[in-house]
């Protein structure tokens, strides 16, 4: 009778664990798994060098409060930090499911990378984006999450959502491949991190996805070369109640000589020859080539509208980059 029960709750037990681990397996390509509410905070406050480059300007606009402290804003995101439901796992499962097939048919091959940690948030501690990553860990919001299980997100944008964070994921354990993946926007890849000088650092916006400031681009200011890396800033501090550093946000370059200037954008003449106009979101090497990245294992050559892209080159040499992996 006992041994009967033990075995019962054997097999309760480990059910109860494949469900909070996702989807592993020989034939699987994408190891995941679900972090309950606990994990999850630990998860989160662990990324120390993440919290350690905000600036007072990022507190203000995430806490929505002048004078805000890093233990304040901690204290408010681990509160942020959610247990998935089975209809949001299932939602991982579909997804994730869908890249690993579109991975196979078209022959492509991943760079390694180690078992992602799947965690749910209201998002608020990232003024309400809908994901972001650090390190091997996707964060996703339980309103994308939720609507997405109601039929209500268009289903190649989740496609697009969760290659896009795997991309992050990527980059970040295959520093060969991040480079290469530059390459493809002009971009190189150096060993050195640049210091963002006071002057960028007084309206800095930390990017839990930009996880280095090491690459640069060549941009043409004033009809001359500069070599730039960029970072994201906003165009004024933090005021009051209801100010979001997303609508005043831009991208500043900044040159890699030590000066304590940066440009915008519309300074540098070639800013669409480097980035590409393949996406609008080129804040940073970084964002720019998940984007593509995305539209390349969702959409393929042919794009979202069926049309191809304005630089089709950018697609075909991360096509070329996994399909070499793969030889």
């Amino acid at each position: 009778m006992k041994r009967s029960i033990v075995l019962i709750m054997l097999c309760v037990s480990a059910v109860l664990l494949m469900t909070s681990c996702g989807k592993s397996g020989e034939d699987q390509l994408l190891d995941y798994r679900f972090a309950d509410h606990q994990e999850g905070a630990e998860l989160m406050l662990g990324n120390e060098a993440y919290y350690d480059g905000f600036s007072q300007n990022e507190l203000d606009y995430k806490m929505q409060k002048k004078d805000a402290t890093m233990e304040e804003y901690q204290a408010y995101a681990k509160k942020q930090v959610l247990d998935f439901t089975d209809e949001e796992k299932a939602v991982v499962d579909k997804y994730m499911g869908r890249l690993e097939k579109k991975i196979k048919d078209n022959g492509y091959e991943l760079p390694p990378l180690e078992q992602i940690v799947f965690i749910c948030t209201t998002m608020k501690e990232e003024s309400g984006a809908g994901a972001y990553t650090h390190g091997t860990q996707i964060y996703l919001g339980e309103d994308i999450l939720k609507a997405a299980a109601q039929g209500k997100v268009d289903e190649s944008l989740m496609e697009a959502l969760f290659a896009h964070e795997l991309f992050h994921c990527l980059t970040r354990s295959n520093p060969d491949f991040r480079a290469e993946m530059y390459k493809a926007i002009h971009f190189t890849v150096q060993d050195k991190e640049y210091e963002i000088p006071p002057s960028v650092m007084e309206y800095f916006i930390s990017n839990p996805d930009v996880e280095h400031h090491n690459s640069y681009a060549t941009f043409m200011i004033d009809g001359k070369p500069v070599d730039c890396f960029t970072a994201f800033v906003t165009t004024r501090h933090f005021e009051k109640k209801g100010d979001e550093f997303f609508d005043t946000g831009v991208t500043a370059l900044v040159p890699v000589d030590g000066s304590d200037r940066y440009w915008l954008s519309e300074d540098a003449s070639n800013f669409d020859e480097v980035f590409g106009t393949n996406t609008g979101y080129v804040i940073d090497p970084e964002e720019c080539m998940a984007d593509n990245f995305s539209y390349c294992l969702v959409y393929g050559m042919d794009g979202p509208e069926g049309e191809g892209y304005p630089n089709p080159e950018i697609i075909q040499a991360i096509e070329d980059e996994l399909k070499n992996n793969s030889n």
